[in-house]
């Protein structure tokens, strides 16, 4: 693991590395259906001018080794239900597969609990993902259902794993902040 990983605010300033990040068809594969069509700049930029305007989400990109590599989140954030969604998106292939995406699900799991008060933090997981759902499950996430045939890529329907952690459960993983995360 890097020790430099941290999180910022989504700006539009981001715009061009969300471009490049959205270009990378493997790497949107599993995410938003709306990443798997070509999208130009402005669309990015409408995109991200969505995000920063909606007060249910709270979002944040990745930055490992100075580069922006990818964003986070939580989105659907209920204050009365006290709860939301957590994405994530690792645009950058270079830096797959080295606990970057677990890290940052750490700190965000991190800021709902303790920022936010929420009580429960859910997501969805295509059942393809194996990386994926190995690093939920290493952050503590528990499966709750399945959503059949709920995603159609490469020609194939499959499954969606519906997952998600307590609060109670995360303080009973002790898990610590990444200290170096930048919050605004």
């Amino acid at each position: 693991m890097r020790d430099d990983m941290h999180l910022t605010a989504l700006t539009l300033d981001h715009t061009d590395d969300f471009h490049r990040w959205v270009e990378n068809k493997e790497s949107v594969k599993y995410s938003l259906s709306a990443f798997s069509l070509n999208r130009d700049r402005d669309w990015i930029r409408a995109y991200i001018k969505s995000l920063l305007k909606n007060e249910k989400t709270w979002d944040r990109v990745i930055v490992c080794d100075r580069r922006n590599i990818g964003y986070c989140g939580l989105s659907d954030v209920s204050p009365n239900n006290r709860s939301a969604e957590f994405y994530i998106l690792i645009g950058d292939d270079e830096f797959w597969g080295k606990g970057i995406g677990t890290r940052a699900g750490y700190e965000v799991l991190n800021y709902g609990f303790s920022q936010v008060g929420l009580h429960r933090i859910w997501l969805t997981v295509s059942s393809l993902n194996i990386g994926a759902i190995r690093s939920y499950k290493k952050q503590g996430y528990i499966e709750e259902g399945v959503m059949r045939e709920a995603a159609f890529r490469d020609g194939v329907f499959h499954d969606k794993i519906i997952m998600a952690i307590l609060k109670s459960e995360w303080h009973n993983k002790s898990m610590q902040p990444i200290a170096n995360t930048t919050a605004d």
